[in-house]
């Protein structure tokens, strides 16, 4: 997973199940004793190769279990902890038109209004396997499966 800056604020991720941590962007040097510059850290139940998603005051991270956490981001309080969908996430979620994008392995997409409670907009099922985080470009998104690329707009 890679890391997301947003003004004031750089969530890193690590991987299988490790922590993820909310840094401060004034840090210098080694902070690695240092919890001055550590806005919060969430140790456990965290995502493995989907990257976090910031929006609107809101940390987003989708585990590979399909699961979307959202933590207020400015102090790593949960909001909520829903399953979207019972299949691998390998692809990171992504904020488009004002909704969330989950892709799971089996090709199915779901929507969710961003927010302090899980709303689920809409699943679609593309009816092919895919890994790969969607790419939003020119009113358009994106989708690479193994097979195909998929180009969604009006």
């Amino acid at each position: 997973a890679s890391p997301v800056a947003v003004p004031g604020l750089i969530v890193v991720p690590s991987a299988k199940n490790g922590p993820v941590l909310a840094i401060r962007p004034t840090a210098q040097g080694d902070i690695t004793d240092s919890r001055e510059y550590l806005a919060w850290v969430r140790p456990e139940n965290t995502p493995d190769v989907p990257s976090p998603l910031v929006v609107d005051g809101l940390c987003y991270l989708c585990r590979e279990n399909g699961t979307l956490i959202c933590l207020d981001a400015e102090n790593g309080v949960e909001q909520y902890s829903q399953r979207a969908e019972a299949d691998r996430h390998r692809a990171s979620p992504v904020f488009a038109d004002g909704k969330i994008y989950l892709t799971a392995r089996n090709g199915v997409v779901t929507v969710v209004k961003p927010g302090r409670k899980f709303e689920v907009l809409a699943q679609n099922d593309l009816g092919e396997a895919i890994s790969a985080s969607p790419v939003v470009a020119n009113g358009r998104i994106y989708f690479r499966t193994f097979d195909a690329l998929w180009a969604v707009g009006k």
